[in-house]
């Protein structure tokens, strides 16, 4: 039986606190190995930087 893990994603800029900026869901095989979907990886870090340039636009 498939089954996904999910792991929260962290970001901490300087010495400002820790902020969960998403979520990966990993997907398990059957088996229990782990099938990790880099693309997944590459559209989380996509959002996080379209939220600090969207928060940055609203700070002008």
């Amino acid at each position: 039986m498939a089954a996904q893990v999910s792991m929260p994603v962290y970001m901490r800029l300087g010495g400002s606190a820790e902020v969960e900026i998403g979520c990966i869901k990993i997907p398990v095989n059957g088996d229990g190995t782990i099938a990790f979907d880099r693309s997944a990886f590459a559209a989380l870090l996509r959002a996080a930087a379209d939220a600090f340039d969207a928060t940055e636009q609203e700070d002008t």
